[in-house]
């Protein structure tokens, strides 16, 4: 089962429009969005970009775990999906199902490493019943593996609370699944469970579904529709001490609604971290130093109209795609990932909210920076290095993507003993697409040695893998030792499956586990197509697009460096040039007056510090 809230659909050359009735017939007749350069796509052959061995050689090793009819492994932020012990074993999980929509095997799937071999790959889940969305925690108090995964009731689409899956000792065993933080008279049970053990206790953040045909008493818990909750449970007394609880701070002034799959946990000894965020909410760290008893709320990044009920208009703001991430370091600092999302409402009564799906910007803060000091630490690669990045013509089909996530997007992070911190995430890949022009998402990887201040540039790291094919969901293991360890699904198609939007797309699928030495991540070349990086700037699809007389350019600046744009037309006549003199680092708006131009395409450069990017411009 999905996410159920608010539904949002994509396109239109500003954006998509979000419609929270029908959602099939406002894809089919939105204008499709462009926000990254579109020039024509340029193929690459199979047998130049990859051999389809392991490129980074023979201390990489990937593995065949699981499979799964379900391709949806996340609504928006990467779930605990693979776990490493100190004597070298590793646990996965994944959402399993072994027949097609509607899923009525749907599960949680596990493999277990148990030093020397896998178990068999399959798709059979450890449930009785219909369930998904799994969370995985180890609890070394009581020598437990937990699953916690959602019940949906089958044949129903109830939302029945969450199953506490539990097995004594690693790999071999019975699992016994326990019904809990289940439906009540007042509200429908909880779903998408985010959990973190440490020590005595088990931390769980979920949310609650929308209203639905079969569930038409909406939940509304402090003026917040559908909110997200947190729940805690001890060990040592078997007893939950909190259930479903708003944490402070989370309420009507700020919150309109929750959503599935919004938010992050993470903890260390007695310190929790909760980040949640959404298409139209802040971003938002909640920390308790005390087991979960008490809570700080900071906003990280505040989303300009507090408590949006998509019935207020507001011009382009920046945002975040609800794919957050949070990790605690050995300090028990909390270190903070989100994709840059671009949202628009020109129209107060149509319930809707409009949003750019070509964003390519992973953010990050620590705690200890100023709210204001956040940065940009990935992007998409220039994989053929020519300065600008070319996507297919038809990258952002609505079959082709994964909810309302930007082209960069799904981070998980993990942490190695000394304090280095790897982070992989999802990213379309350029030169890399189907033969309808949908490009192909790999799994990107970049890495900080000191602490969060500096970041290496991307790493592709499933690009050995080939052309044609999609690797998405990626998961890191939080303990990185000698070696990161990485589950991802693969796919023969591109996007997520819908019986409307992409009813191609249909499995099985194959869930595999990847171990990486460390020193991958500061590889320059993964495929040969990687060599000197843009390190200056981003630059952004135009918009107005198209446009009369004036439009402009989002440009984000890595450092501080001139700028100048050269418009030229399609063959080759300059027909604009503007130097627009020292640009700031962070974002950019660099404004286009160019009156008396014919309707037609025209091409714009823009320069700086030695680098260029070219996109297309359309004028009405």
């Amino acid at each position: 089962m999905g996410l159920m809230g608010i539904c949002v659909v994509t396109f239109a050359q500003a954006p998509k429009t979000k419609v929270p009735t029908n959602v099939q017939n406002a894809a089919a007749t939105a204008e499709k969005t462009r926000d990254v350069i579109p020039q024509s796509p340029v193929r690459v052959n199979p047998d130049q970009a990859s051999n389809k061995e392991t490129y980074f050689g023979k201390n990489t090793r990937s593995q065949l775990v699981g499979r799964s009819m379900n391709d949806q492994q996340t609504n928006a932020s990467i779930y605990n999906r693979v776990h490493v012990f100190n004597d070298g074993k590793i646990s996965v999980t994944w959402t399993t199902s072994a027949d097609a929509a509607p899923y009525n095997s749907r599960g949680s799937g596990y493999n277990h490493f148990n030093g020397s071999a896998w178990g068999a790959v399959g798709n059979t889940r450890i449930e009785a019943e219909r369930a998904g969305f799994p969370s995985y925690a180890y609890s070394a108090s009581s020598n437990e593996e937990i699953i916690m995964s959602h019940r949906v009731k089958q044949g129903t689409g109830e939302a029945g609370g969450l199953f506490m899956n539990r097995k004594t000792g690693l790999g071999a065993g019975t699992w016994t699944s326990n019904l809990v933080l289940d439906t009540n008279i007042a509200f429908p049970g909880v779903l998408w469970p985010k959990t973190a053990v440490s020590g005595d206790y088990m931390h769980v953040f979920a949310s609650y579904t929308d209203s639905s045909q079969n569930q038409p008493n909406r939940v509304i818990i402090n003026g917040v529709r559908t909110p997200q909750v947190y729940s805690r449970y001890r060990f040592s007394t078997q007893t939950w001490i909190n259930r479903n609880i708003m944490l402070p701070g989370y309420d009507a002034t700020r919150y309109y609604s929750g959503g599935g799959d919004n938010y992050s946990i993470d903890v260390k000894d007695s310190t929790v971290v909760i980040l949640i965020g959404g298409l139209t909410d802040d971003v938002t760290l909640f920390k308790s130093l005390d087991n979960g008893a008490t809570w700080t709320k900071t906003i990280i990044d505040s989303f300009p109209v507090p408590a949006y009920d998509y019935n207020t208009t507001f011009d382009t703001a920046f945002s975040n795609d609800g794919a957050v991430h949070v990790i605690l370091d050995g300090s028990g600092k909390a270190h903070c990932f989100w994709p840059i999302a671009r949202v628009l409402d020109a129209n107060a009564t149509d319930g809707s909210v409009t949003y750019f799906p070509g964003q390519t910007q992973l953010r990050y803060w620590q705690e200890g920076w100023n709210i204001d000091s956040t940065k940009t630490i990935a992007s998409m690669m220039d994989m053929d290095n020519d300065g600008s990045i070319t996507l297919g013509s038809d990258w952002n089909n609505t079959g082709a993507r994964y909810g309302n996530h930007s082209i960069v997007t799904m981070p998980s992070a993990g942490l190695s003993a000394d304090g280095k911190i790897y982070v992989i995430y999802s990213a379309l890949t350029e030169k890399d697409e189907t033969t309808t022009g949908s490009n192909y998402r790999d799994v990107y990887g970049i890495v900080s040695y000191d602490g969060g201040n500096t970041w290496s540039d991307e790493v592709n790291l499933t690009a050995w893998i080939g052309l044609n094919i999609e690797q998405v969901f990626g998961s890191i293991a939080r303990v990185v030792n000698n070696k990161v360890h990485v589950t991802f699904m693969q796919k023969n198609s591109v996007g997520r499956y819908d019986a409307t939007n992409n009813p191609n797309a249909v499995g099985p699928y194959d869930i595999y586990y990847m171990s990486l030495d460390t020193a991958v991540f500061s590889t320059v070349d993964p495929v040969g197509l990687q060599n000197a990086k843009n390190n200056v700037f981003n630059v952004n699809q135009n918009y107005p697009n198209p446009f009369r007389t004036q439009t402009s350019i989002p440009v984000m600046m890595k450092q501080s460096a001139e700028v100048s744009v050269i418009i030229r037309n399609v063959v080759g006549q300059e027909v604009y040039n503007k130097n627009f003199g020292t640009q700031p680092s962070g974002n950019n708006v660099l404004d286009i007056n160019a009156p008396g131009l014919q309707s037609g395409v025209y091409f714009y450069e823009v320069s700086a510090g030695g680098f260029s990017s070219t996109g297309k411009m359309i004028v009405e």
